[in-house]
């Protein structure tokens, strides 16, 4: 019994380990890496940005045919060295594209050589279904890396990304020797999703490394490796900004720099989201993205930024903000709309014509989970601090959206909600009869462990059977 029990043991320990890639090594020559794609401010470009170890020239080429890249426009190069990083940064655009249309790439040259053609397609023109996905705080973990894969094949045409990306400086990580490569290492395990899908950052603390022990860096690798089309929204600032895409026009607030009243941050917010506002003809949706949460009810981690709500949520709520994504906290939640604490449909996940925004905090991409649970406020509609994961906001039609968060693990939906404009649009089943929960995997590497533990101890039973057969025939054949 003794046996059996260390069989089963054993067996779950080899079914419960993970199936980890190789870690990822220094660029081989100086070929293209971590290819990375972003909107433009006009929507018939494509930005695209990649790293090489030395080469400083290069270009991109694309076409509507892999085979066939039959434009091509000439980069531009930098650096930083920052902790002693050394490499070189390449920004090119892709110009002249129309909407709804899958373009090939590839980026490099005839020199040093080309990345492999890969393909993206750009937003359709009007109201067509568009798949925006959400994520934050994500590290270079095994969880980061299950997430990027269910992130790569789920049909997504833009990712929102609310800060804290590689973790490249943070005091807790304790299982590695910062050297100034943790943002390469990040940059190709995220390629997956970003060289196919454009994404646009919002900055969080973790992009500050000297607020994490790298004297003098403060956000000079996010900053080099991150280029957002600021200038374009009348922002004076890297960290915050604003842009277009289909029908959303999606405002960039930096929770890490000034944004108190009459700040330059504070000004550009209330003059672009009062523009936006009186646009609604032509993107009707109203979309804030940013790294610290004004409404987080996690016991553990770091809760609600107060004074960010005070100074910023009236400028959302007059301007009609639907949707507010953050992450910062570990977990998953979802607000009910609120305002200043004060919640309304509180009865339903299908929401018509709500008149306050609705809170999301998505800091489930892959840094370990708080091991947390939700103070249970009223403003609280969904709280979930038990699985890494990811959201996708569906335009279903112009006056209708659909926000899921989904397990990476198994694709479950976790949560699942919708806003009408006019109209009440029911929100897909949060708990899909096909999917494999949580615990019904765990049941099931239970029954495999176990059935493995039943081999093996009728295995070893047979096995001694022979051998004490074998010496007793000896012994005869001996006496």
């Amino acid at each position: 019994m003794t046996r059996w029990l260390l069989a089963v043991l054993l067996a779950s320990m080899i079914l419960a380990m993970p199936l980890t890639p190789p870690a990822e090594g220094a660029a081989e020559g100086d070929v293209p890496e971590q290819l990375q794609l972003a909107l433009s401010a006009n929507s018939s470009e494509m930005l695209v940005t990649w790293i090489t170890a030395d080469h400083s020239e290069g270009g991109v080429q694309w076409g509507l045919s892999s085979t066939e890249l039959l434009q091509s426009s000439s980069g531009t190069d930098h650096t930083y060295d920052a902790d002693g990083w050394s490499g070189v940064i390449h920004d090119a655009a892709m110009t002249g594209l129309a909407p709804g249309t899958e373009y090939h790439y590839r980026v490099g040259d005839d020199v040093k050589g080309w990345s492999p053609v890969t393909s993206f397609t750009t937003a359709p023109d009007g109201d067509g279904n568009v798949r925006i996905g959400v994520v934050g705080d994500m590290d270079e973990t095994d969880a980061a890396r299950d997430v990027v894969a269910a992130m790569s094949t789920a049909d997504l045409d833009l990712v929102l990304f609310a800060g804290d990306l590689s973790y490249a400086y943070d005091a807790t990580r304790f299982w590695d020797e910062v050297d100034g490569d943790e943002w390469d290492q990040w940059g190709r395990i995220y390629e997956s999703v970003s060289s196919g899908t454009p994404t646009m950052f919002a900055v969080g603390n973790h992009e500050n490394e000297e607020r994490d022990g790298c004297e003098g860096c403060g956000y000079e690798a996010y900053l080099n490796r991150v280029n957002m089309p600021f200038p374009q929204s009348g922002s004076d600032s890297e960290f915050w900004y604003s842009f277009n895409f289909s029908l959303f026009h999606i405002v960039v607030i930096s929770s890490e720099q000034d944004y108190s009243y009459g700040s330059a941050q504070y000004q550009w917010l209330e003059s672009d989201l009062a523009a936006a506002n009186s646009d609604r003809e032509a993107h009707p949706w109203l979309l804030a993205l940013q790294h610290r949460p004004m409404y987080s009810s996690s016991e553990s981690g770091h809760g609600s930024e107060i004074e960010l709500r005070f100074s910023l949520e009236p400028l959302l709520v007059e301007h009609g903000v639907d949707i507010v994504f953050s992450g910062h906290d570990h977990d998953y939640e979802r607000t009910f709309p609120v305002n200043a604490t004060q919640p309304s449909q509180t009865d339903t996940s299908a929401y018509l014509d709500p008149e306050a925004p609705i809170h999301l905090v998505i800091g489930t991409g892959g840094r370990i989970l708080y091991p947390s649970s939700s103070s249970e406020p009223d403003w609280s509609a969904q709280f979930d601090s038990t699985t890494h994961g990811y959201g996708v906001l569906e335009l279903l039609d112009r006056d209708a959206v659909q926000f899921t968060f989904i397990d990476d693990d198994d694709e479950v939906v976790r949560d699942a909600f919708t806003i009408g404009r006019g109209k009440v649009v029911q929100p897909v089943s949060s708990t899909p009869s096909s999917s494999i929960g949580g615990f019904s995997v765990l049941l099931v590497a239970t029954v495999a462990a176990m059935l493995v533990g039943t081999v093996y101890l009728l295995f070893w039973r047979r096995r001694t059977l022979i051998c004490s057969r074998s010496t007793s025939e000896h012994d005869e054949v001996d006496g």
